[in-house]
């Protein structure tokens, strides 16, 4: 095939100008200019999908500064409810590394010896009752214990929320 009939078959081939949207013959488009090309559209989508993997990528290092600054504000909030129950604790001889603030059902779970690696034990600690409602919880969960109505399995929650039974692989 010659020049000649390439170029004529190029009278049948249109395009649309990324500028103004206008049809044109690919025959009349001008080949070289000394200006670079308008940006096609295209180009504008990978732009903007750019931007917002770069503002996905921002939100990610903010949420994860939220939940360290949740972390502490939970941690910290946890010892000053110790440190203003510590009195009943140190003349217990109980570690507040042991202890777990929950609130409820009951206030506090006292595991002896986990700050150490050995826990020996596991207590269960609340205020005295100012309620017939807390009563009822109370006397329900003494009652379980008693009668051996209870269970224990481990539950690991991982940084993402999943949560796995002890030695299992969160999915």
């Amino acid at each position: 095939m010659n020049y000649a009939a390439t170029f004529n078959e190029m009278k049948r081939i249109y395009g649309i100008c990324p500028c103004c949207g206008d049809p044109f013959r690919l025959s009349d488009a001008s080949l070289f200019t000394r200006s670079a090309p308008p940006r096609t559209v295209f180009e504008k989508v990978d732009d903007a999908f750019e931007r917002l993997n770069e503002q996905i990528d921002r939100f990610d290092g903010v949420e994860e500064e939220k939940r360290e600054d949740a972390r502490r504000l939970g941690q910290s909030a946890a010892k000053k409810r110790i440190r203003a129950i510590a009195p009943f604790f140190i003349d217990r001889k109980i570690d507040p590394g042991d202890v777990k603030v929950i609130f409820h059902p009951v206030a506090y779970i006292i595991f002896k010896g986990m700050e150490i690696g050995r826990c020996a034990s596991v207590d269960l600690v609340d205020h005295p009752a100012q309620s017939r409602e807390r009563e009822t919880i109370q006397r329900s969960i003494d009652r379980a214990i008693r009668n051996g109505n209870l269970e224990w399995e481990v539950f690991r929650v991982d940084q993402n929320g999943r949560v796995s039974l002890d030695g299992a692989d969160p999915q």
